[in-house]
């Protein structure tokens, strides 16, 4: 993809940015694409790190990208103390909700990030994501809200709705519980997608095509109540989703990987190690140890 023409497709959104209090250059959009790339390429040096069992090296890799994250995070999106952009993170091992000046309530997953301005201000109101986000957005019929994500933007009124869009993954979805929305993913073409409630849309970075399907919006969303929900989910993403929500990491012998799909459901009130026995429990002949924030894993 070429991210000259990408950033002339979001020119609209970019000068709806610089119209709000947040303070923003030129290079905010393109700042914002080269973060995700960056810490795309540091967490995939860090999964492949996982089948040789090297703490050391994967802690260095952990430092690398937090150090990069901060860096390009300053250098993108400077503030003035009479400009109030602010960020809300969700780190490792937490989630965090906030409600926004308008009304809009967001509930950030592990491992999120969410850019906003204190105050909205011109024809639309708009938000950068990083991970995973619930949104109940406060109906505005004259300011459409806009979610943007490093591959998809969603657009909403008034809904409830949700976005996934982590770095290193290699889709990214939105799931409508209430309400409509318009789904842009400008890497898959011009085409705008209208969800209705049920609706999920999920955009394969890697293929670059784009998938509609119906699901239970609700089970979906229902990390924010403490269910983890896995249908059709590959050990791979569970591991992923674990170990965000437990702040450990989680090494595997990737060569050893089963490929089939596993459906599970984790409530709120169990432990890492009551979700690692249900996995053993699924995948015959598995075991783990747990070591302080690190897990091995065995097939």
């Amino acid at each position: 993809m070429d991210r000259n023409n990408d950033i002339q497709r979001n020119l609209p959104l970019e000068d709806i940015w610089n119209e709000s209090s947040g303070k923003s250059t030129s290079r905010t959009f393109s700042e914002l694409m080269r973060l995700n790339k960056r810490i795309d390429a540091a967490e995939k040096a860090r999964r492949r790190l996982r089948g040789v069992f090297s703490a050391v090296a994967v802690a260095a890799s952990l430092a690398v990208v937090a150090m990069t994250t901060f860096m390009i995070t300053r250098r993108a999106y400077t503030v003035s103390p009479l400009d109030a952009t602010v960020s809300l993170v969700a780190e490792y091992g937490q989630t965090k909700s906030i409600t926004l000046e308008d009304g809009t309530r967001v509930s950030l997953n592990a491992g999120s990030t969410l850019l906003y301005p204190k105050t909205f201000k011109g024809g639309s109101r708009i938000v950068y994501l990083t991970g995973e986000g619930n949104f109940s957005v406060a109906k505005d019929p004259t300011r459409p809200f806009i979610v943007k994500s490093a591959h998809m933007d969603v657009q909403a009124l008034g809904t409830c709705f949700c976005v996934h869009s982590y770095a290193g993954e290699n889709t990214v979805r939105t799931t409508l519980k209430e309400g409509r929305v318009k789904v842009d993913v400008p890497a898959a073409g011009e085409e705008s997608y209208f969800l209705e409630p049920g609706m999920q849309i999920v955009y394969s970075i890697a293929e670059n095509n784009v998938t509609l399907a119906r699901v239970d919006a609700a089970k979906v969303m229902s990390w924010e109540d403490g269910y983890l929900s896995f249908t059709n989910a590959t050990f791979p993403y569970i591991v992923s989703v674990l170990e965000r929500r437990f702040n450990v990491t989680i090494s595997y012998d990737s060569q050893k990987i089963l490929h089939n799909s596993i459906n599970v459901r984790f409530r709120p009130e169990e432990s890492l190690e009551d979700d690692l026995e249900v996995l053993t429990l699924l995948i015959p002949g598995s075991r783990y140890t747990i070591d302080g924030d690190r897990v091995y894993f065995r097939f």
